[in-house]
């Protein structure tokens, strides 16, 4: 009769069969199940939502079954040839950026085996609270993590401990190609879809922004889907170290932003070292700047650009960064000018306020939105006023045979005094 040893060992033998069953059905697709002609067209079509105003957008979606079957004989003849980067610059707060876009066409072949491989068979062994670009998950879902793990260090113990947040220094461009490809080589079972993944590896070395001197390849596109699930997977040892070998339950990673929440600051100065050894051995590093513990008594912290702080009251606060609010108030102001000159089209605006508006409703911060909307609506009340439709926001809207009159709530109009 087996003792409970025996047993243990017996159920902990079935779960790890269990788990390499169901990670062979994950990874073990062939190349004709991934790379089909259904699937090319799906991801094709899916590339283009949120693109659709473009040209190259437009012209790839007309022709989508004919741009679909040219994909798919290049990649089953083995005569893809990759069309290179499209590269430019922009000035962001004074700041050039150089940008690497990839084209329309390449992005659906990324994405036909991402949706269709990747995805599963990289996320199975990702922790719950890594979240972003993964269906269901994403800011949202991690911010609420962020307030449920504070709630329940609260209830344990208060506001003794702290935060420790930690970045890495240019993640994505230093992400080294040869452990990549080791990594996916564990995942991706079929031989001519692993050196398909390798050779859209590769493709980011011709960027123009990849550093060519380097002795090993490194760096992954910050917009390709591809380097997304690889920018997820990469830091999943960090992940386990935390949550499975140091006991962690107040921790997440957003992409390159994560947390670990302690009642001993002891603990986080611990766990600050051995990240920086890990790092160090994974081949990327840390940024000093922005690997700090923050005791949680009489402190905030920053994440994802929102101030967050832990109450006395164990209520937690969720405000916009000030850097945020000062950045779109420049924005609004140098919008207003582009208009004037005919350089931007005023639904533009409308579009990308509206984006930063979703935001900041996440906080806890309506007197900073009411401003900004008060301010938004000064800047651009001809515009507002022709639309057809009025726009969501704070403010009170009125339909006049002028069109949309907006005000503040409370605040009466001339005519309304008058009376």
């Amino acid at each position: 009769m087996a003792n409970s040893k025996e047993r243990r060992e017996a159920r902990y033998q079935r779960r790890k069969s269990q788990r390499e069953q169901k990670a062979q059905e994950a990874g073990g697709k062939s190349f004709e199940e991934v790379i089909s002609f259904e699937n090319l067209c799906r991801a094709g079509k899916a590339c283009c939502n949120g693109a659709r105003w473009k040209t190259s957008t437009i012209n790839f979606e007309t022709n989508l079954l004919a741009e679909s079957l040219k994909t798919y004989n290049e990649l089953h003849d083995g005569t893809r040839k990759f069309q290179g980067f499209r590269s430019f610059s922009t000035i962001e707060h004074g700041k050039r950026r150089d940008i690497d876009a990839l084209s329309i066409q390449e992005r659906a072949a990324q994405k036909c085996l991402c949706k269709n491989l990747l995805t599963q068979a990289y996320s199975r062994s990702f922790i719950y609270d890594n979240s972003a670009s993964l269906a269901e998950k994403g800011m949202d879902f991690q911010l609420k993590r962020l307030k449920k793990h504070l709630h329940d260090h609260y209830r344990k113990y208060g506001t003794e401990g702290g935060i420790y947040q930690f970045d890495f220094k240019g993640y994505f461009g230093s992400l080294p190609h040869d452990k990549i490809k080791e990594r996916a080589r564990a995942k991706i079972k079929d031989d001519r879809l692993y050196a398909l993944f390798c050779d859209f590896v590769d493709d980011f070395q011709k960027m123009k922004t990849a550093d060519k001197t380097a002795e090993y390849k490194r760096g992954v596109w910050l917009g390709s889907e591809i380097s997304q699930i690889i920018a997820l997977d990469y830091a999943s040892p960090i992940d386990h170290y935390v949550k499975d070998v140091r006991g962690i339950h107040g921790y997440g990673r957003y992409m390159d932003d994560g947390y670990a929440i302690s009642n001993s600051l002891d603990e986080l100065e611990d766990i600050k070292k051995n990240l920086y050894r890990l790092a160090e051995e994974m081949g990327i590093a840390m940024s000093d700047k922005k690997n700090i513990i923050t005791p949680f008594r009489h402190h905030s912290f920053a994440f994802l650009k929102m101030r967050v702080t832990l109450e006395e009251s164990g209520k937690v606060t969720m405000k916009l960064s000030r850097k945020s609010i000062k950045a779109m108030r420049r924005k609004l102001n140098i919008f207003r000018r582009w208009v004037d000159e005919g350089k931007l089209n005023p639904e533009d605006v409308f579009q990308s306020y509206q984006s930063w508006r979703a935001h900041a409703k996440r906080c806890n911060s309506y007197d900073t939105l009411r401003a900004m909307d008060e301010k938004f609506t000064g800047l651009f009340e001809a515009e507002l006023a022709a639309r057809k439709k009025r726009f969501p926001c704070t403010m009170k809207a009125t339909k006049t045979a002028a069109g949309w009159i907006y005000r503040r709530h409370g605040l009466l109009g001339e005519e309304e005094k008058d009376r």
